[in-house]
């Protein structure tokens, strides 16, 4: 019995750290490994915040007005092939749900801009997923790919318009 149980046990934490891996976590970076871990597997939240403790989810800012970072991400997420739930412009918050391609849960994804006060424009995102305690980096590769496809399309030529 305690051959079949640690047999169960291994198979289990190889399919967390395979989901993990196919989700691209970035599990070498700081704070390091065992935290990150530690967080994929008992939290089903990621969020950018200008205290995060993994440094890709620090608060992102913009030398672009609002008005065009919000046009930006609409556009990320139509190309990233979520499904958009809100928008309003006025509030500068959207919403979205994003499917899971491994295992095909719902995650809700909601972003709003700000302005801080030094200029610009910032992004907080958030993703979270409705079932589960652990997301196996879901969320956090939800944000990330939002991130980079906003990055994106204020790099193309005539974003700033």
């Amino acid at each position: 019995m305690l051959l079949y149980t640690a047999g169960v046990v291994l198979v289990l934490a190889a399919l967390a750290v395979g989901t993990m891996l196919f989700n691209r976590a970035p599990l070498w970076k700081p704070p390091g490994p065992w935290a990150r871990i530690t967080a994929y597997l008992t939290t089903n939240v990621a969020e950018t915040s200008d205290h995060a403790a993994r440094p890709e989810l620090r608060t992102p800012r913009y030398a672009v007005d609002g008005a065009i970072l919000f046009r930006c991400v609409g556009d990320a997420v139509v190309q990233l092939g979520w499904r958009l739930e809100d928008r309003n412009p006025r509030a500068g918050t959207l919403a979205a749900v994003v499917r899971t391609p491994l295992w095909h849960f719902r995650d809700d994804v909601t972003v709003t801009i700000l302005a801080p006060p030094d200029g610009g424009s910032a992004l907080h995102v958030r993703s979270a997923s409705r079932v589960g305690r652990g997301d196996l980096a879901a969320n956090t590769r939800h944000v990330l790919d939002l991130l980079d496809a906003v990055r994106e399309c204020l790099a193309a030529p005539g974003a700033g318009r």
